[in-house]
C-alpha cells in the first residue's frame, strides 16, 4: 500500500504561465469577464444625444432616472451614487418641460423620501439654455436633473478636498443617470457649460449651494 504523504510531501500547484508581454512592458489583457446582460447592454449603448423629440417622458421613467442618479439603495440611506464619507453634499434639482403628470416647472428631488417638492411653477428652457451657452439641445430637452453642492459639511471632514470631491460625486451620479437612460431606451447628455451666476438669477437655489452639473433627457 503506498504511504500517506504528509504535509511536506505534497505536489506543488501548478504555476501559471505568464501572460504575455508586448514591447515596452506592456501586458496583454484577456477577454473582460462576462458583465451581466442588462449592464453591458446599456454601457455599450450610452451615447451623448443632443436631440429629441418633443414626446413627453412618462412619470415612470423619470423617476427611474431620478432612482438611478441618487436612490436609496441601504439602511442608513446610502445612495446608487458613492459619496465621501456618506456626507451626501450634492443637492438635486429637476426641471420639468414635457413629463406626463408633472406641471412644467423647477422641482426639488428629495431621494429620502423619493418626492418632488414644486419650487417654481413655468417652463424655462428656453432661459435655461440661455445660462448653458445658448445649448439647443436644453431648450429642447423633456426634463433636466441640475446637481449643486452645499460644501458646509464636506469642508468640515475633508477640508481642501472639499470642492474636488463633490465634482467626483457629481460625475458619479451623471453616469448613473446616462446608464438608466440607455437601459430605457432614452437620449440624455452631460452639461457643463453652465454660468452658476444666471442659473442662481433664473432658478430658486439657496444661496448656500453652488450650481455643479446639469443632466438632460428625452425621447430620441
Amino acid at each position: 500500500m503506498k504511504p500517506r504523504s504528509t504535509p511536506h510531501e505534497q505536489p506543488a500547484p501548478p504555476v501559471p504561465a505568464p501572460r504575455k508581454q508586448a514591447s515596452g512592458g506592456k501586458a496583454a489583457l484577456p477577454e473582460p469577464a462576462a458583465l451581466p446582460a442588462g449592464l453591458r447592454e446599456a454601457l455599450e449603448k450610452r451615447r451623448s444625444v443632443r436631440e429629441y423629440s418633443r414626446e413627453p417622458l412618462r412619470l415612470e421613467e423619470l423617476s427611474a432616472l431620478l432612482w438611478a442618479a441618487q436612490g436609496i439603495t441601504a439602511p442608513g440611506g446610502l445612495r446608487t451614487a458613492p459619496s465621501a464619507g456618506a456626507i451626501y453634499p450634492v443637492k438635486s434639482y429637476v426641471v420639468v418641460s414635457r413629463v406626463q403628470g408633472l406641471a412644467p416647472g423647477f422641482y426639488s428631488f428629495d431621494p429620502d423620501t423619493r418626492s418632488l417638492t414644486l419650487l417654481a411653477k413655468g417652463d424655462r428652457q428656453k432661459r435655461l439654455a440661455k445660462a448653458c451657452g445658448d445649448q439647443q439641445c436644453v431648450e429642447d430637452c423633456a426634463a433636466g436633473l441640475l446637481l449643486t453642492a452645499w460644501y458646509g459639511g464636506l469642508r468640515k471632514q475633508y477640508g481642501d478636498a472639499a470642492e474636488a470631491l463633490a465634482l467626483l460625486e457629481a460625475g458619479h451620479i451623471g453616469q448613473n443617470w446616462h446608464l438608466a437612460a440607455a437601459a430605457l431606451g432614452l437620449g440624455s447628455v452631460s452639461i457643463g457649460k453652465i454660468d452658476p451666476p444666471a442659473l442662481k438669477l433664473l432658478l430658486p437655489i439657496p444661496d448656500d449651494e453652488h450650481p455643479l452639473y446639469l443632466l438632460i433627457a428625452g425621447r430620441r
